[in-house]
């Protein structure tokens, strides 16, 4: 899956600071759809179970053309925080790289031991920032581009996989003011992350709207609208689409309960 633009981007001071580090001058753009990315991530999550010595995967350049120098890192949930700032459990290799065009390069991840939660996925994030040679013509903007992608660490102590448990995800209707959300709880210790949620009642659902991720043994939110465009039908069923392993779409269809 290729990601335009800036990816959950840090503000564009971050992008120059990293970019005057390693000599490169850039334009940053922040807002998405206005730059492409020629060097795309072939997963669009990754999933590293802890009984494995390593999980590797593959960044392709697309180009046909140019060469592009990348910059890569994890993170533990602050899209803002700086490569050097960061500290994971993990090596990665290379934290930076140069792809010709059409080169692939494989990037390696190792789970360095220290102790994380035995009983649930702990999250953390990989993040790709493209900088592209620099413009020997001058007044010529270049762009960094930025993708982030989810990596799930899976303890050996949990059983079975993520779909398999996501009938046990109960949803309940709930009003804030005067909008209405619906409330996902997760009783099982995988991140449920989903594309879309769809709001309605049996036989007539509404439009979709933006997905999330619940977190094990916990809760998340999500905004349906306004109430009064409900009004006469309030929704008692949500289709979501949650994403597998493979980052395909697993739907399902729940009942929703009505919070008192």
């Amino acid at each position: 899956m290729k990601h335009n633009a800036l990816t959950n981007s840090s503000p564009c001071s971050l992008l120059q600071r990293w970019t005057r580090n390693l000599g490169i001058g850039i334009a940053c753009f922040c807002a998405s759809g206005l730059a492409q990315a020629d060097i795309y991530i072939e997963t669009t999550r990754v999933v590293y179970p802890e009984s494995r010595r390593e999980v590797s995967f593959k960044i392709i350049n697309s180009s046909k053309e140019k060469a592009s120098f990348v910059q890569m890192w994890l993170d533990d949930g602050n899209p803002a925080a700086l490569p050097e700032d960061v500290v994971t459990p993990f090596n990665l290799s290379p934290p930076i790289a140069q792809l010709k065009a059409t080169a692939t390069q494989v990037v390696r991840l190792v789970y360095t031991g220290e102790p994380l939660p035995a009983d649930r996925e702990s999250i953390f994030y990989f993040n790709m920032l493209e900088l592209p040679p620099k413009s020997k013509e001058e007044n010529k903007l270049s762009f960094a581009v930025r993708t982030r992608i989810k990596v799930f660490f899976r303890p050996k102590a949990l059983r079975g996989d993520p779909v398999s448990q996501m009938d046990k995800v109960t949803w309940t209707l709930v009003k804030q003011g005067n909008s209405l959300v619906a409330e996902g709880n997760n009783p099982t210790p995988y991140h449920l992350s989903f594309f879309s949620v769809t709001p309605g009642t049996k036989n007539a659902l509404d439009k979709p709207v933006d997905g999330g991720m619940l977190p094990p043994m916990g809760k998340t939110s999500v905004p349906l609208g306004e109430a009064n465009q409900w009004a006469g039908k309030i929704p008692n069923q949500l289709k979501v689409e949650f994403i597998n392993d493979f980052g395909g779409a697993s739907p399902m269809t729940f009942d929703m309960a009505t919070a008192p």
